[in-house]
């Protein structure tokens, strides 16, 4: 089928391009998607596997947390023991109270050591020479001179620096005894001792080497099904601790970010890692979970080869789909195409006889019928020529109408000059100049000038019958003179202000009439001192201006409604009309429109 069609079509028709197209769209969007899926799924799976992990990680963090809260507070037995410092800075009377001394530090010693096996040794190491180390292994502390040496190491300076804080040194070899053959690593903190007595100066250091099992289980609790590991990083991003203890004091260059917690991938040691990591609260350390990126995608992997073998046979089964496709296409086509060859040469008696029930049954039927209607059309064209000329005629004596009406107005208003029937003479005069303004020969939109002489028309003669009921303060803004507006929407607001505001208030109104530009648009104001609309019947006319379609108002309600989707028809939703009223105090009513120099062609209903 495919090799028949390839025959019978050119490489520039139709058919060939809807078969191309046809395929190359299926293919990327067979290839984009099958690339967003992987990608997805694999951002999915990393996403899981990272939450779980900071979670196993946060729980792990609390739980050390709670480990190095209770050592901080079995170091503070010792700290405000006065038997202990008096030892560490040897202010003994006598030989006597010096052995009472040891006993009862021997007894402190021992209680605490016992109360849980996980303590290696104390070291009290004082700053006038005395020290001496208490160990479990031993039945009594071991008392030896003070090493002077200690004071230069850098762990024993960090101790004194932290003035009475608890410095946490991690778990590698003993900062005391050095790595040691057979000797396993401890967990080391210390804080300095203060002499309670004096002043609070720092009388020595106490240390402590702690049993790290309970620390390294910890740890090794959570091994990422064997792909990975977790450490602690100090603030230097050195490691000072991990499940077997071995890897104390080695940097390992991750990109910590200043947050908490988070999760990032990593490539370290030439594979990618996804690194999860929670800051300790006690200590200024990081607990950190790493996991072999490979182990953790082999489902996205999966996915991948599962996505290229579906798109593999979706594809082969596309472009058979394509040909199909296409040949439905390529032969209705050349039907219409010989068809529109004879209506081209003149013959507009061709027909196509294909009874088809889809489109290109559609296209000719209505090919059959442009024909014949074009046939028509040149029969009808010397009738049409004469319906203009009639219409124009027609025009033509609207025109001579309208001004024999302006003619006849203006003459009664000199009539009325004459015989100084001077309410006559205004009305006439302002009914000729607002009639001339708002028919302006049929225009739909006129400049804002005009708008403003027909407004100030329309007041002439409101003026006249109402007695002087009210003062009209008009103030157009100079810069709009050119700008064109709908012209129909703007004097039954102002009518409205007189009917429904002024009308009924006792004593004389005032009626603000206001053209202001704001940006791009023009705002028109009209305000009232009248007697204002009742909060129930506003707040049901600015519902009504909200509503959107065809449905009808009727009421008083009508114009303003009618204005508001004339505003919106022509110049779009955001304009229109906004309503502010004051029960007793008078209402305005602000509208507003694009300002636009041209005149648009616009079919207002």
């Amino acid at each position: 089928m495919m090799l028949s069609f390839v025959r019978k079509s050119n490489l520039t028709s139709v058919g060939v391009k809807v078969f191309g197209f046809y395929v190359a769209s299926m293919l990327i969007i067979i290839a984009v998607m099958g690339y967003l899926a992987y990608d997805k799924s694999a951002e999915m799976i990393e996403t899981k596997i990272g939450g779980m992990a900071l979670q196993n990680v946060q729980q792990m963090s609390k739980r050390l947390d709670t480990i190095l809260a209770g050592y901080e507070d079995r170091s503070l037995l010792v700290l405000g023991n006065k038997n202990i410092q008096k030892q560490l800075v040897g202010d003994f009377q006598n030989g006597l109270e010096r052995i009472d001394t040891n006993n009862d530090n021997t007894a402190f010693l021992a209680n605490l050591v016992n109360s849980r096996n996980d303590i290696e040794n104390i070291y009290l190491l004082g700053e006038k020479g005395y020290s001496f180390r208490y160990s479990p292994r031993d039945s009594f502390p071991v008392y030896n001179p003070y090493a002077a040496d200690y004071a230069e190491t850098e762990w024993y300076k960090r101790v004194r620096e932290a003035d009475g804080q608890v410095v946490y040194f991690g778990i590698g070899p003993s900062l005391i005894r050095g790595e040691q053959p057979g000797a396993g690593p401890v967990f080391c903190f210390g804080r300095a001792e203060k002499d309670v007595n004096r002043r609070g100066e720092i009388i020595g250091v106490l240390l402590y080497e702690m049993d790290p099992i309970e620390i390294t289980d910890l740890l090794a609790e959570i091994d990422y099904d064997g792909s990975g590991m977790n450490i602690l990083i100090d603030q230097e991003k050195r490691i000072v601790g991990d499940k077997d203890g071995l890897l104390g004091a080695i940097p390992i260059g991750l990109p910590l970010s200043k947050a908490n917690q988070g999760i990032f991938s990593s490539q370290k040691g030439g594979e990618n890692k996804l690194v999860v990591y929670n800051r300790l609260e006690t200590a200024d350390w990081t607990l950190v979970g790493m996991m072999r990126g490979t182990d953790l995608m082999k489902e996205a992997r999966d996915i991948r080869w599962y996505m290229l073998t579906l798109g593999v046979i979706f594809s082969s089964i596309g472009i058979l789909l394509a040909v199909i496709i296409a040949s439905s296409v390529h032969l209705p086509l050349q039907k219409m195409i010989r068809a529109m060859r004879k209506a081209k040469n003149g013959d507009f008696d061709v027909r196509i006889m294909d009874k088809r029930e889809d489109e290109f049954g559609y296209l000719f039927i209505h090919f059959n019928e442009m024909v014949a209607r074009i046939k028509a059309l040149i029969n009808e064209l010397y009738v049409q020529k004469l319906l203009e000329q009639g219409l124009q005629l027609k025009m033509l004596g609207s025109q001579i109408n309208a001004h024999f009406l302006y003619n006849t107005l203006d003459s009664v208003h000199w009539i009325a000059r004459i015989h100084k029937v001077d309410d006559i003479s205004t009305m006439v005069f302002g009914l000729s100049k607002y009639l001339r303004l708002s028919l302006s020969e049929g225009k739909d939109e006129v400049a804002i000038s005009q708008i403003a002489q027909l407004i100030d028309s329309y007041i002439m003669i409101q003026k006249v019958r109402y007695r002087d009921k009210f003062s009209l303060h008009l103030h157009v803004d100079e810069s709009l003179g050119d700008y064109k507006v709908l012209k129909s929407i703007f004097q039954p607001i102002v009518e409205n202000a007189i009917y429904h505001g002024l009308e009924k208030k006792s004593g004389k109104g005032r009626l603000d009439v206001s053209f202001l530009q704001e940006g791009g648009s023009l705002k028109f104001i009209v305000v009232d001192d009248g007697k204002g609309i009742a909060p129930d019947k506003l707040k049901e006319l600015r519902e009504q201006l909200l509503r959107r379609g065809g449905d009808t108002i009727e009421g008083s309600h009508f114009a303003l409604r009618n204005i508001n989707a004339q505003i919106q028809i022509a110049y779009g939703s955001p304009y229109g009309i906004e309503i502010d009223s004051w029960s007793g105090q008078g209402t305005r009513v602000t509208l507003t429109v694009p300002l636009l120099r041209s005149d648009p062609v616009r079919q207002i209903s």
